[in-house]
């Protein structure tokens, strides 16, 4: 009976190693993917607090002078501070872009040689 019982134990175990190196792939695809998800998100709420602060200085500045051409010059100066901002925030998007795409090809590569 112990016979049996140390088959069944030694079947589970290679069971367990086989499952463990199939999904191994996945689970390395899964972590790049996370940390894409992390900095993606994390810029995204970046952009919504800049999206944010441009909306409040806009709703106030009608109230910070009564001169129309002064409330305008300072609304436009804001307008072209935002767009530089978001131009930055492409640029970082790019950047986000670019580490996922050489952390796939890195991930790949380790999948690729667990497979030789």
């Amino acid at each position: 009976m112990q016979n049996v019982t140390d088959n069944m134990t030694e079947q589970f175990k290679q069971l367990v190693d086989m499952q463990a190196r199939t999904l191994e792939p996945m689970r390395v695809y899964a972590e790049v993917a996370a940390d894409a998800f992390e900095q993606i998100v994390r810029k995204n709420y970046a952009v919504v607090g800049d999206v944010l602060e441009y909306s409040t200085k806009q709703a106030q500045l009608p109230l910070s002078s009564e001169n129309f051409a002064d409330v305008t010059s300072a609304q436009m100066a804001e307008s072209k501070a935002l767009a530089e901002l978001m131009s930055t925030r492409v640029n970082e998007y790019a950047e986000i872009a670019q580490q996922f795409s050489s952390k796939v090809k890195e991930a790949s590569e380790t999948v690729s040689a667990s497979f030789k």
